[in-house]
């Protein structure tokens, strides 16, 4: 069973030490990430502790979130809270 996340634990992770990101409700710790992402650390850390579901959709496909999200998934947003 994979580990569920309320809104106010993702929210407390937006720094460089401890980043999360929501897309379509799961929970990816983009941390180890930040030096490797391609599009640079900046746009993770703004969106960091939020649903970034519409950012990342914007720029990425699904064979991405494929390639990296399986890696960086630490499970998923409680249905019922709001980012």
């Amino acid at each position: 069973m994979s580990k569920t996340f309320s809104a106010e634990e993702v929210k407390k992770h937006a720094s460089e030490e401890s980043v999360w990101v929501v897309v379509d409700g799961g929970v990816y710790d983009v941390t180890s990430f930040l030096d490797d992402h391609p599009g640079g650390k900046k746009i993770l850390l703004r969106n960091g502790g939020k649903d970034a579901t519409e950012a990342f959709w914007t720029y990425h496909s699904e064979k991405v979130l494929k390639k990296q999200g399986g890696k960086l998934k630490i499970g998923e947003l409680e249905p019922s809270s709001k980012l």
